[in-house]
């Protein structure tokens, strides 16, 4: 893994500490954006407007092997915080459960946390100490504060049976957040609820949709579209995930942009039809004509959108 800090613009509008930012990168005349939750705490922001990513390297990927060539001082575009996968009951007794770079918002979240109300244990599966990233600062916390219990799994040692199992010994009547692979996630979520804990207890991150949804997974997560420009349509299928700026960029558009993040209006164009959903509030858009930012609007249904 790779830890970036970013000094961010003033006109960043801030983020929840468990959200994700998507990161966008110029490479061989092409924009390409990947998703990144913040793993550094809320006062780091707040102090020095700040905020830390730990990205895993893919070396066959086409994105994170060109984050190890950024270099001081380079400019990159993020976009507004997003994302519900947020702390929201720190009164509540909660167990969080994380593996590999599922640690990313949870590290976030806990480390942010400064008036501790309840108990809190973090459960932390890793191929060993070595390889688990931000461990550090979760184990300074854990020593300094008596309310926090932090729990670490070896996967050489711990079989994933053993590793659950020890979880459903523990009282079950609390709040759970549960990141990292999907088969992970899948196998501890249905082990829960299998033992009473119910669907409303329970709130995941994951990276990708569930094992059950992966044949419907890429029709389901498109939206056939289209973009006029110079009065001629180009149809194309829109990912839900990313904006329609990015979107439109990666399929060889060049819609004009400044800020990313929805500040400077530079990216306003006319939807001539559908719903878009605004990536900062969540607010859904009437289905007619009307101005949007292509950089902080996601598609909900069919679109045409004028350029």
């Amino acid at each position: 893994m790779i830890e970036l800090t970013l000094q961010l613009s003033k006109r960043w509008p801030g983020f929840v500490p468990g959200q994700h930012i998507n990161v966008t990168l110029k490479h061989n005349g092409r924009y390409l954006t990947r998703p990144f939750s913040i793993c550094s705490s809320f006062s780091l922001w707040q102090s020095q407007g700040q905020i830390s990513l730990c990205c895993k390297l893919n070396r066959e990927g086409e994105f994170t092997p060109l984050l190890p060539r950024l270099t001081k001082g380079q400019w990159l575009s993020i976009s507004a915080a997003q994302g519900d996968f947020v702390w929201q009951h720190p009164a509540l007794s909660t167990v969080f459960i994380a593996a590999g770079s599922g640690i990313t918002p949870v590290a976030a979240m806990l480390l942010s946390q400064r008036h501790w109300l309840s108990e809190a244990t973090l459960h932390y599966r890793v191929r060993g100490n070595e390889n688990a990233a931000l461990l550090a600062p979760l184990q300074q916390l854990a020593q300094r504060n008596p309310l926090f219990n932090l729990q670490l799994s070896d996967s050489r040692v711990e079989t994933a049976i053993e590793f659950s199992a020890r979880l459903m010994r523990q009282p079950l009547q609390r709040e759970f957040y549960l990141c990292g692979p999907a088969m992970f996630m899948q196998h501890i979520t249905t082990n829960l609820t299998a033992h009473g804990v119910s669907r409303a207890q329970i709130h995941c991150e994951q990276f990708a949709p569930l094992l059950q949804n992966t044949a419907h997974s890429c029709a389901e997560d498109e939206i056939n579209s289209t973009f006029i420009v110079a009065g001629l349509p180009k149809m194309m299928a829109l990912p839900r995930m990313f904006s329609l700026l990015q979107s439109a960029e990666q399929q060889g558009l060049a819609p004009a942009f400044g800020c990313r993040m929805g500040v400077c209006f530079q990216c306003v164009c006319e939807k001539v039809s559908g719903q878009v959903r605004d990536m900062r509030s969540g607010q859904l858009s009437g289905h007619g004509r009307e101005q949007i930012q292509l950089c902080i609007s996601q598609p909900v249904t069919e679109l045409v959108i004028k350029l």
